[in-house]
């Protein structure tokens, strides 16, 4: 299947193949109607590239990676035919979907640590940087939580890299399911732990962690609810984080308590590293003497 041959050669192909691989991953069924041209204006890189693209995940050339495209979306939607099989046709693909997100749901709920929501957002408040963390291959995913945290003026960015330059002890990581497979991604979740900072895995778990929200493998009814998983996150962050009225002043009160515990927190390590410092140098000075 061509969209885990993608998924599965993103960290070998060059910066500019992997920005086509991750508009690819991120809008499959729109990139199976464009054009070379299209996609290259779209993804920002020039129609060779495109080309190169193509054969480094097996393809003989464009029109052959759209044909396995439109195949790989063909079997998605058969594999949701086959699991409804009471569903005549294309008109009534859309409402056997909502079944399905439904029953998978029902069967999900129950293993999902959802508990742990509250505790992401309490973590995410008291944040003073936030990066969601993912290999590129949901970019869809990072951009809607991104977007709902900078919506309540919180510092956030995405990224696709496991390098995490910066104070690391008033930050939160947000790993998404594909960052397993960002290199050295293990030893740098370990030290940010280490040294005081968050690290939140959704969808997965196995990695350094401060806590973990729901695991799921590679099925569709588990690709299902990891969306829905996503859009929790979303709505739980809009609903107690947003500054736009969703939440009482005593909860504006505590957000803002926390930040300020945070940064505290921060300054006072500040000063206790400065001491020591100053502590160990007075002692080298007086042992030379």
């Amino acid at each position: 299947m061509i969209i885990s041959q993608i998924d599965s050669h993103l960290a070998e192909l060059r910066p500019s193949e992997q920005r086509v691989a991750r508009f690819v991953l991120g809008r499959p069924t729109v990139v199976v109607e464009m054009s070379i041209a299209d996609l290259a204006e779209r993804a920002d890189v020039s129609e060779p590239t495109i080309m190169r693209f193509c054969k480094a995940i097996g393809c003989m050339g464009f029109m052959d990676f759209k044909l396995s495209l439109a195949r790989d979306l063909e079997r998605r939607t058969l594999s949701m035919s086959r699991q409804n099989p009471h569903v005549k046709g294309h008109s009534g693909l859309g409402q056997a979907l909502f079944e399905q997100v439904t029953k998978t749901l029902g069967q999900k709920g129950t293993g999902l640590a959802l508990d742990e929501l509250e505790t992401l957002l309490e973590i995410c408040a008291g944040s003073g940087r936030i990066i969601v963390l993912h290999s590129g291959a949901e970019t869809l995913f990072a951009d809607t939580l991104v977007l709902a945290l900078r919506g309540c003026g919180l510092e956030v960015c995405d990224q696709t890299t496991a390098d995490i330059s910066g104070r690391r002890d008033s930050i939160l990581v947000i790993a998404l399911k594909s960052s397993v497979r960002i290199p050295q991604v293990e030893q740098n979740l370990q030290d940010v732990c280490a040294q005081g900072g968050r690290v939140a895995l959704i969808g997965h778990s196995g990695l350094p962690a401060t806590l973990s929200l729901g695991q799921f493998d590679t099925g569709l009814s588990d690709y299902i609810a990891y969306a829905a998983v996503i859009e929790a996150i979303r709505l739980g962050i809009e609903a107690r984080l947003s500054k736009s009225g969703h939440f009482s002043q005593a909860d504006s009160e505590m957000l803002q308590s926390q930040r300020e515990n945070a940064y505290a927190d921060a300054r006072r390590r500040d000063r206790q590293s400065a001491q020591k410092a100053n502590s160990d140098d007075t002692t080298f000075y007086e042992d030379t003497r």
